[in-house]
C-alpha cells in the first residue's frame, strides 16, 4: 500500500496543444508517484521541453517524448528500485476490480502455478481523484505480437489459459470478459531491449525491434488474464450486456451463468486466433465447438474443457508438436521461406540454454 503523502511540490505544467486531456491528471500525480517509487516518462516531468521543437525537420511522433497516452486512466511508468516497467490503472477504491485483483494477488494464492491472473504489484491511494486507487501491474504484450509459430506454442497457449480459467472458477471468480485483448503475455524474453509501453512495435528510442525471438526460442512465455473490470466473485447468476465478445446469452434482464460465459468467450478466442488463421490446427475443432455452443447448458465447465483439451493433446503424435503452424493465406513461395526461417529458429533454440526470467514481484 502507499505511504502517507507529504507536501507535494508544484506539478509539471499542462502544455496546451502538446499534452492531451487524458494526460492532465497524471501530470498532477508526478511527484506523488515518484515518492512511491515510480517514475513517469519525460513528457510528464517538471521542466520538460518537447524535443522536436529544437529540431524543426522532425515530426512530433518521431520523438519518444512525442508519444502520448492511448487510453484514459492508464499510464506506463518505471519502478525506480529495479527499473521494471509497469502499467498503472485508476479504478474506484471500492470497485470489484480493485477487490478481485487484490484477492487474486493475495499471499495465499498469488504464487500458485495455476494462477494466471495478472500480478498486482502495488495499490496506491490516489491524491488527485477522491475514492480512487491506482492499481500497478507489470507491463505485458498482446498474445499475437509476435504470433504463435508452432503447434506446441498453440497447445501451450490453450493449456495455460484453460488452466488459468479453471483456477479462477475454483476460487469463484468469473472474468466475464476474457476475450482477446484481456489475455496477455509476459514477452520480456522475446526482445533484446524493452519495448515502448505505448507503441509496442518500437523500443524506448523509438526504433523498430530488429531481432524478435519466438516462444520456442525462449522455452515458452507465461500468459495472464487482465482487466477484471466486469468480473464477479461468488455469483452464479448475473445480468449485463458489457464485454468484448457478444455472447448469445448476454442480457440486462434475464440472468445467466457467468462461468459458462467465460468458457464461450475463451472458445471464441481460440477460434479466431488459432482455427481461423492456421490450416493445421483443426485438432482443436471438437473442443472449440463444445466451448462455443449457443446454449450455455451444452458447454463444458472450464475444468471439463481443460480435461477434454488434455485428452485431445494426448492423441497427437509427438512429432507433430514441433510442426510450424501453416497460415491459411500462404502461397508456395512464402511457404518455403517460412519453413526455412522457422526451422533455423528451432535449431538455434536447441543450441543455447535459455535462463528463465524471474516472475513478477
Amino acid at each position: 500500500m502507499s505511504k502517507p503523502a507529504e507536501t507535494i511540490p508544484t506539478s509539471p505544467k499542462f502544455q496546451e496543444g502538446v499534452h492531451t486531456d487524458i494526460e492532465q491528471p497524471w501530470l498532477s500525480r508526478f511527484h506523488f508517484l515518484k515518492e512511491q517509487g515510480y517514475l513517469l516518462r519525460a513528457r510528464y516531468r517538471p521542466g520538460w521541453v518537447p524535443s522536436w521543437k529544437a529540431t524543426p525537420d522532425i515530426f512530433e511522433l518521431q520523438c519518444e517524448d512525442g508519444i502520448h497516452l492511448q487510453h484514459k486512466g492508464l499510464i506506463d511508468a518505471q519502478r525506480i528500485s529495479d527499473g521494471q516497467y509497469v502499467m498503472m490503472k485508476e479504478v474506484g477504491s471500492g470497485s470489484k476490480e480493485a477487490q478481485i485483483s487484490s484477492y487474486l494477488s493475495s499471499d495465499d494464492i498469488k504464487n500458485e502455478p495455476r494462477n494466471h491472473a495478472v500480478p498486482l504489484l502495488d495499490v496506491l491511494q490516489d491524491v488527485v481523484k477522491p475514492d480512487t486507487v491506482l492499481l500497478v501491474f507489470p507491463l505485458l504484450r498482446h498474445i499475437t505480437d509476435p504470433a504463435i509459430a508452432s503447434v506446441s506454442e498453440a497447445l501451450d497457449l490453450v493449456d495455460q489459459t484453460l488452466e488459468g480459467l479453471v483456477f479462477l472458477h475454483e476460487h469463484e471468480v468469473a472474468h466475464r470478459d476474457c476475450a482477446f485483448g484481456n489475455i496477455m503475455m509476459d514477452g520480456r524474453a522475446l526482445f533484446q531491449t524493452p519495448w515502448h509501453p505505448q507503441v509496442p512495435n518500437f523500443d524506448l528510442q523509438n526504433k523498430t525491434h530488429k531481432l524478435v525471438k519466438s516462444r520456442t526460442d525462449v522455452g515458452g512465455v507465461p500468459y495472464y488474464f487482465t482487466d477484471f473490470g466486469l468480473s464477479t466473485k461468488g455469483e452464479n447468476q448475473v445480468t449485463g450486456l458489457e464485454g468484448l465478445e457478444p455472447a448469445p446469452e448476454l442480457s440486462d434482464h434475464v440472468p445467466y451463468n457467468p462461468y459458462k460465459l467465460d468458457v464461450y468467450i475463451l472458445g471464441k478466442m481460440y477460434h479466431r486466433k488459432i482455427l481461423d488463421e492456421f490450416i493445421n490446427a483443426n485438432f482443436l475443432e471438437p473442443l472449440v465447438k463444445r466451448m462455443t455452443a449457443e446454449n450455455p447448458e451444452d458447454r463444458p465447465s472450464a475444468a471439463e474443457a481443460h480435461a477434454m483439451f488434455r485428452d485431445l493433446r494426448s492423441t497427437l503424435n509427438i512429432g507433430f508438436f514441433s510442426q510450424r503452424l501453416l497460415k491459411k493465406e500462404e502461397n508456395m513461395v512464402s511457404h518455403v521461406f517460412e519453413e526455412i526461417y522457422y526451422w533455423l529458429h528451432v535449431r538455434w533454440a536447441q543450441i543455447g540454454a535459455k535462463p528463465a526470467l524471474k516472475p513478477f514481484r
